[in-house]
C-alpha cells in the first residue's frame, strides 16, 4: 500500500505537496510558538464611525487640514466613545484623513470597504483581510465571525471576498461558529471520526490509482481537483488532531450568549471569545469581526440596558438616522453603542495579551484594526475613512503611540484608504503597488504604493 504522502504526491503534480507546507509551518509553530506568523484582526462596525467622536480632546481639528498632522497619543485622553482603549494609548495610532470615495454606498459600504472598489456593484476583487489572509498562513486561512440584523441568521456574505464574484461568509450564529472551529473540544468522538477519514483515503489510494488511467486529460483533471479536496480537508482535520489538545484549553464555553436569539452585544461578547480561542489555538491568523456591517445590515437591535438605558432595543438604523431613542438623542447613542463595542474589544486586547509568546505576548504579534464599512456616517460620502490601529505586526508598522491626520480631500500629501491597506499588505510580504480601484476624482494625487509614514 503506497503511502496517503506518496500517492497524492504522484496523482497531483506536487499541488498536494504545495498545499500541505501552510499546514507543516502551522504545527511546527505549535511546538515553537515565537515562529508563529503574526495575525490580523479586522473589527468592522457598521453605521459610521463621526471623526469628531473619536477625535481626542484637547487635539485641535481643523475643518480643512493642509499638512501631514503628526503627534504622539499618550497622555492625551480619550473620547469618550473610545474611552475603554485609553489603556493601550502606547500600542495605537488614530489615522484621520484617508479617503475611499471609491467605495461609496448606502447603509454601508459592504465588500468595497475593505476592498476599495464601487459596492453598488457585484465583488470586483478580493478585500484586504482575503488578501493578507494568503501571507499568513493558517488550518482556517480566514475566518469571518458577527452580528447582524436577524438573530436566527446563521451566515451572511457581507464585507469579505476572496476574489471577483467570490463573497466570503460571516458566521453570526456564535454556537455554530464555536462548533465548526472547536469541534474537537465539543465532540468526544470528533477525533475517531478524523481518524477514520483518514484510513479511508489510504484504503482507497490503489482503486484510485487504477481509476486514473482510464480516463482521458479532462477527467483525470477533475479526478485530480475531487481528490484534492479530499485530501485538503483531511489535513486540515489530521492538523486539527495534532492541536487538539491546544484546540481544548482555547475553546471558549459556550453560554447563552452564543444562543442565536440574544441581544447584538451579548453575540458580540460571544464572537470575540471565538475568536480569541481561535488565535489562541493556532486555528487562523486572519479573523475578520463585524457589528452590523454590510449593505442594507444596520438593523441590529442593541440592549438598552447595555449602554445604560432601560431595557428594550435600541435600532441601531433608526440611530443613523438621527432619530430619539428612549429620550436620548443620536450622538449620545452613537457614542455609548461605540463605547460598549470598546470595551469588548478591550478585553480581547487583554485576553491576548494575558498569553506568553515569545519574548513577549500575543498582542505583541497581533494587528487590530478597527473601522466602520460606512465611513464617517451612516449615509457616508467617504472623503474621510477614520481608522483606529491596535498594535504594530511585531514591529513591521510604526502604528504605535500616534495621532497622524493625513492633509484633506484633492490636497497634496493626501493618501486613500487604499494605501493604507497596500501597507498592511507590503508588511506581510506583498509587494504590489495596487491596491482596488483608484478615485477617478483624485488621479493627480498619488494612489500607488503604501504609506511610507507608517511602513517600519
Amino acid at each position: 500500500m503506497v503511502s496517503r504522502r506518496e500517492f497524492f504526491r504522484g496523482t497531483t503534480l506536487g499541488v498536494g505537496g504545495l498545499f500541505l507546507a501552510p499546514f507543516l509551518r502551522q504545527l511546527d509553530a505549535a511546538t515553537a510558538v515565537a515562529a508563529r506568523p503574526p495575525r490580523i484582526v479586522f473589527f468592522v462596525q457598521g453605521n459610521g464611525m463621526d471623526p469628531q467622536q473619536i477625535q481626542p480632546p484637547g487635539m485641535t481639528r481643523p475643518a480643512e487640514p493642509d499638512v501631514l498632522e503628526d503627534r504622539p497619543l499618550a497622555g492625551h485622553k480619550f473620547a469618550r466613545s473610545v474611552a475603554p482603549l485609553e489603556p493601550f494609548a502606547q500600542r495605537i495610532s488614530f489615522i484621520h484623513g484617508l479617503s475611499g470615495r471609491i467605495a461609496l454606498g448606502n447603509h454601508g459600504m459592504g465588500m468595497g470597504a475593505l476592498g476599495c472598489f464601487p459596492s453598488q456593484k457585484n465583488v470586483f476583487m478580493e478585500t484586504i483581510d482575503s488578501a493578507v489572509s494568503r501571507q499568513l498562513p493558517g488550518l482556517f486561512r480566514h475566518v469571518g465571525l458577527g452580528v447582524e440584523t436577524s438573530p436566527a441568521t446563521s451566515v451572511i456574505y457581507n464585507v469579505s471576498a476572496s476574489g471577483k464574484s467570490a463573497p466570503l461568509p460571516t458566521q453570526c450564529n456564535p454556537l455554530q461558529a464555536h462548533e465548526t472551529l472547536f469541534a474537537l473540544a465539543a465532540d468526544a468522538g470528533a477525533e475517531k471520526k478524523i481518524e477514520a477519514d483518514a484510513k479511508l483515503l489510504d484504503y482507497l489510494a490503489d482503486d484510485v490509482r487504477r481509476l486514473q488511467v482510464r480516463l482521458n486529460a479532462f477527467e483525470k483533471a477533475k479526478l485530480d481537483h475531487y481528490l484534492h479536496a479530499l485530501e485538503s480537508i483531511n489535513s486540515r482535520d489530521s492538523a486539527l488532531l495534532k492541536l487538539s489538545d491546544r484546540i481544548k484549553l482555547a475553546a471558549p464555553h459556550a453560554d447563552e450568549r452564543f444562543g442565536g436569539q440574544a441581544y447584538a452585544f451579548e453575540r458580540m461578547e460571544a464572537q470575540f471569545e471565538i475568536a480569541a480561542g481561535a488565535l489562541i489555538a493556532g486555528l487562523s491568523n486572519v479573523i475578520t469581526i463585524s457589528s452590523g456591517a454590510g449593505r442594507d445590515q444596520t438593523g441590529v437591535d442593541f440592549d438598552g440596558t447595555e449602554v445604560g438605558l432601560s431595557d428594550g432595543p435600541i435600532p441601531a438604523h433608526e440611530v443613523g438616522h438621527n432619530q430619539v431613542v428612549q429620550g436620548t438623542p443620536a450622538d449620545e447613542l452613537h457614542i455609548r453603542i461605540r463605547a460598549r463595542h470598546c470595551e469588548q474589544l478591550a478585553a480581547f486586547i487583554r485576553k491576548l495579551d494575558s498569553i506568553p509568546e515569545g519574548q513577549g505576548t500575543m498582542m505583541d504579534h497581533t494587528l487590530i484594526i478597527f473601522l466602520s464599512d460606512a465611513a464617517e456616517s451612516h449615509h457616508p460620502k467617504g472623503r474621510e475613512w477614520p481608522l483606529i490601529v491596535i498594535g504594530d505586526l511585531g514591529g513591521r508598522l510604526r502604528t504605535r503611540n500616534r495621532y497622524l491626520r493625513f492633509p484633506r480631500y484633492g490636497k497634496p500629501g493626501h493618501r486613500t484608504l487604499a494605501s493604507f491597506f497596500l501597507t498592511l499588505l507590503h508588511a506581510v510580504g506583498d509587494r504590489r503597488d495596487q491596491f482596488g480601484l483608484p478615485d477617478p476624482a483624485i488621479m493627480d494625487l498619488p494612489q500607488l504604493g503604501p504609506l511610507e509614514e507608517i511602513l517600519a
